[in-house]
């Protein structure tokens, strides 16, 4: 179970049972008749997307990398999303068994499926514990990156490796592999590093981009937006905004390697104030010992539109005495956080 308090004081429940929270991926991709992909859709409650490829791959008795997907999925919630498999027989993929987690075939196709080949994904969520709150219908929604991006200690692993203080990030990784490779090598931190994913491995410093990219955008919208509430996660503040129209099209940077100027003055000076907060530069994104580590800067959407929102009535709460919940859906482009979409609409 998760739960998210805002600055109201308002505490709501969320996925509080797996069943609570929906998510369906919309698949960006042509299905074909032949082809040496096959794709899947993959339905699955009580694993991240990340551990039920590992556990397919150990099945398959094939490598991780020959399954690909367009986005991690939350392990506290019911998923389904499209993945590809390279190098296998559609009967064979057929008779992996895991539990709660099943492989229906989808087609065939002549390309993998990578991180961020998605048309957004489709929502439904049940919201407990309400009593007298106010379910906002948005548009818009300030395009944060949320709790499930950062994990624990991602962000931290993150900035370690670009300190290279890879002694540092591995201690904070509780990965096997990793620790079976440091009792072999005990100080060879970058070779049991290399040991994970390099997918898995760019996770952490994603997680790390993420971070300043919602630092920056807070800092940005409390000082340009109407300030409509502010909320409090692992990361410090959210700024919502009461007048995101104005803001529709604009971008900011996820800083990296190559993306070293944003287009406008005043934001520039925001990530550089954050980067210095931080004690980190864009040379830090050059990564020599792991080259596949090295990441490049993107421009981010700070807005994104929330698509076919409805709100359910309020009705009883049957796992919380003398509560309400109510069932909310909507759509989000790929990369965007519907967490973050339940933050900005109770209040």
């Amino acid at each position: 179970m998760e739960e998210f308090t805002i600055t109201t004081g308002t505490m709501y429940k969320l996925k509080q049972v797996p069943e609570d929270f929906v998510v369906i991926e919309i698949p960006a991709l042509q299905k074909e008749k032949q082809g040496k992909y096959l794709y899947f859709w993959m339905k699955k409650k009580g694993f991240n997307t990340i551990d039920a490829v590992k556990e397919v791959a150990r099945q398959l008795r094939i490598k991780e990398k020959q399954i690909g997907f367009a986005g991690s999925k939350d392990k506290h919630a019911i998923t389904e999303q499209l993945i590809s498999i390279m190098g296998m027989k559609k009967e064979d993929v057929e008779k992996v068994k895991i539990e709660n987690v099943s492989l229906n075939f989808y087609g065939y196709g002549s390309t993998p499926i990578s991180l961020g080949d998605s048309g957004g994904n489709r929502f439904e969520i049940v919201l407990r514990n309400l009593e007298d709150e106010k379910i906002e219908k948005i548009s818009l929604l300030e395009n944060y990156f949320d709790e499930q991006r950062f994990s624990k200690h991602n962000v931290s692993i993150g900035r370690h490796l670009l300190k290279k203080e890879f002694g540092k990030a591995v201690s904070l990784i509780d990965e096997l592999k990793v620790q079976k490779h440091l009792e072999q090598k005990k100080t060879d931190y970058v070779g049991a590093l290399k040991v994970l994913p390099a997918r898995s491995l760019r996770m952490y410093v994603n997680a790390y981009q993420s971070y300043i990219w919602n630092k920056t955008v807070a800092k940005y919208l409390e000082q340009k937006g109407e300030v409509w509430k502010k909320v409090t996660y692992s990361g410090g503040e959210l700024v919502f905004t009461s007048d995101a129209e104005k803001f529709k099209e604009f971008k900011i940077p996820l800083v990296g390697f190559g993306q070293e100027t944003a287009e406008d003055p005043e934001v520039q000076d925001l990530i550089d104030q954050v980067m210095e907060e931080e004690n980190i530069s864009y040379a830090d994104f050059i990564i020599k010992q792991i080259p596949e580590l090295t990441m490049e800067g993107e421009l981010r959407k700070v807005f994104v539109e929330v698509k076919d929102l409805k709100i359910g009535k309020k009705v009883d709460d049957e796992l919380n005495s003398e509560k309400k919940k109510v069932k909310v859906s909507f759509t989000l482009p790929k990369g965007s956080y519907a967490t973050m979409a339940i933050r900005k609409i109770v209040s």
